[in-house]
């Protein structure tokens, strides 16, 4: 080439990079992950599966999202964060988003992860005790997260509270056989676990089977946030069912999962928790994190009749199926 031809060439070239420099303003950058913090109700363990694994298997970056799991306790206030807006996004009790409704929190929950509650109740095999109405005279440990579902228990079977004693004793195993207490209110998935791993033969009684049935860990956010920014909503919680899609698909990977995040937890114990924790999430009924109406209705009733809502409260304040029907399709 040569002559003219060459001269076009070069000014051809010489105008396609000025063309792609008076562009490159308008060329958006790669996007910097939106920093998402999630307040969680205790401390690192199997309980928050599906939140490890949506952060280690990619599933939030995906969504452009950075998250941070902050860890709660016993002195942790975990839904103020969310609702003053220092965190995005909680997971506590549905029980507990209905009280702090009616006590006039803007929070909402939109997916139930624990479908089914893992409120029960112990004790050794060898008592007989077996049922609610075997509790009269007795002693029962009993944590403040449980008690509305123990009192609603044994009102469905005729038990008044002065037929009982009820005391609040720490979740340590040690504890357990040391007679202070008849019967002792679990966790399924976790405080249960850690009894039959240390041997104890044990009757277990379970609320649920006298028509008191809790949603219990659940997602939540702000009424702001939901308002303002639903893509992001939708977006953090479409990776977090991924993430609790995966937990169940891979369930003994979770104990060694959550020592990256509690290094001095035991992995086996966390594993066999998460067993444990399959038929409360997965429960054939519907998709992960599915809400239903009636369950929430039933929940406020018997709050109310327990008197532990502040103010009446309509259960629809307390959570929305618009982004799980997104997700969904529905």
């Amino acid at each position: 080439m040569t002559g003219p031809s060459v001269s076009k060439a070069l000014l051809l070239l010489c105008a396609v990079v000025i063309l792609l420099a008076s562009c490159g303003a308008r060329v958006p950058p790669s996007t910097a992950p939106v920093p998402v913090t999630v307040q969680l109700f205790w401390t690192h363990n199997a309980e928050f599966a599906g939140f490890y694994a949506a952060e280690r298997q990619g599933y939030y970056a995906d969504e452009g999202l950075a998250v941070a799991l902050r860890e709660g306790g016993t002195t942790i206030d975990y839904l103020t964060p969310i609702s003053d807006g220092s965190a995005q996004f909680g997971h506590a009790g549905a029980d507990e988003l209905l009280v702090a409704r009616a006590a006039g929190k803007p929070v909402r929950a939109v997916a139930t992860i624990y479908r089914r509650s893992p409120s029960a109740f112990v004790a050794l095999a060898d008592t007989g005790i077996t049922r609610p109405q075997d509790f009269v005279g007795k002693t029962i440990r009993v944590t403040p997260q449980s008690l509305t579902h123990f009192r609603a228990m044994m009102a469905r079977v005729g038990i008044r509270p002065d037929q009982y004693t009820v005391v609040n004793l720490p979740s340590e195993v040690e504890l357990f056989a040391s007679g202070q207490a008849d019967v002792w209110s679990v966790y399924t998935n976790n405080f249960l676990v850690a009894l039959q791993q240390a041997g104890y033969k044990l009757n277990v009684i379970y609320p649920d089977d006298y028509s008191v049935h809790f949603y219990a860990d659940s997602i939540f956010t702000s009424d702001d946030l939901i308002a303002n920014n639903p893509d992001l909503v939708l977006r953090f919680l479409r990776a977090t069912l991924k993430g609790w899609a995966y937990a169940i698909e891979h369930p003994t990977e979770i104990g060694p999962l959550v020592v990256q995040y509690a290094p001095a937890a035991d992995a086996a114990l966390e594993t066999a928790k998460m067993m444990a924790a399959l038929p409360l999430i997965n429960t054939g009924e519907d998709q992960i994190g599915w809400m239903r109406p009636a369950v929430w209705d039933g929940m406020a009733t018997t709050l109310h009749d327990q008197g532990v809502l502040a103010q009446p409260v309509e259960p629809t304040a307390a959570y929305t199926l618009q982004f799980l029907k997104a997700i969904y399709g529905q």
